[in-house]
């Protein structure tokens, strides 16, 4: 069965519970997912903004309250990128010796997350025109941002699940 779109998604798998046998039920159900097409160039830019305001203060504020840690040291190697938390700037000067390192807190992340989502132009014809929907896929963390974006919203459905003792959630 093939689903256009997320509306029905909830009742199609109640449906598909309901019609197992008890045996079957014993047996994992064999559900698939597929990749959106239209996901990157329908993204409402705000809404993206959010979300990953959203995310990235939780994910600082959780490493805050567990072990104190403030900052993200990210050094830049030939073939990916390595990182570590820090309590505070102060320890900068440790890593001196690191070539390609930068020092950043949620609001720097934030804040170049805003300015990237901002200032998204394209050239067609002889027109430079700025994007205000959807994220091009020329940009380098769009992949990232597309999958982040959709954690977001994954996160709050399990987070409803978990409030409503397991029942479905609307969609």
């Amino acid at each position: 069965m093939n689903l256009n779109d997320s509306t029905r998604v909830v009742e199609v798998i109640n449906n598909l519970n309901r019609s197992r046998s008890e045996i079957n039920k014993a047996s994992p159900l064999l559900l698939q997912s597929f990749d959106f097409s239209t996901l990157y160039i329908k993204i409402d830019l705000v809404d993206l903004k959010v979300h990953m305001r959203v995310l990235i203060n939780k994910v600082f504020n959780r490493m805050l309250r567990l072990h104190c840690f403030k900052f993200l040291i990210v050094q830049k190697t030939t073939l990916n990128f390595r990182f570590l938390w820090l309590k505070n700037k102060t320890k900068v000067n440790l890593f001196e010796n690191l070539h390609n390192f930068k020092v950043v807190g949620a609001s720097d992340l934030i804040s170049w997350l805003d300015f990237l989502l901002d200032n998204l132009f394209l050239c067609f014809g002889k027109g430079v025109y700025r994007q205000c929907i959807g994220i091009p896929m020329g940009t380098n963390c769009v992949i990232y941002l597309a999958n982040f974006y959709l954690v977001t919203y994954q996160f709050d459905f399990i987070k409803c699940l978990l409030k409503s003792n397991m029942s479905c959630c609307a969609l």
